[in-house]
């Protein structure tokens, strides 16, 4: 990935609200970043005992999320799941 645009950033941000609201955690925070050629994408979230942060990473898949592909969103939530598995979900 070249660098990103602010265009870029905002439509990474887009995408990373929508498909962590798709998975429906009761309460998180994020941030997205450029990073090495890659997202990253920090995630706070609610846990039975606390917080917890976790760092995933995403690539172009993330941009092609916001844009429709089904398959790119779900494959990204799949992995993201796995990660986010001590989170209280909705």
């Amino acid at each position: 990935m070249a660098d990103p645009s602010e265009a870029d950033l905002a439509r990474a941000n887009a995408s990373v609200s929508t498909l962590l609201d798709g998975m429906r955690l009761s309460a998180h925070l994020y941030a997205v970043e450029p990073r090495e050629g890659r997202w990253a994408v920090i995630v706070e979230c609610a846990t039975g005992s606390g917080w917890q942060r976790v760092e995933l990473r995403a690539g172009p898949e993330l941009l092609a999320a916001i844009n429709g592909d089904a398959e790119a969103r779900a494959t990204l939530q799949a992995q993201w799941r796995a990660h986010l598995d001590d989170c209280k979900y909705d």
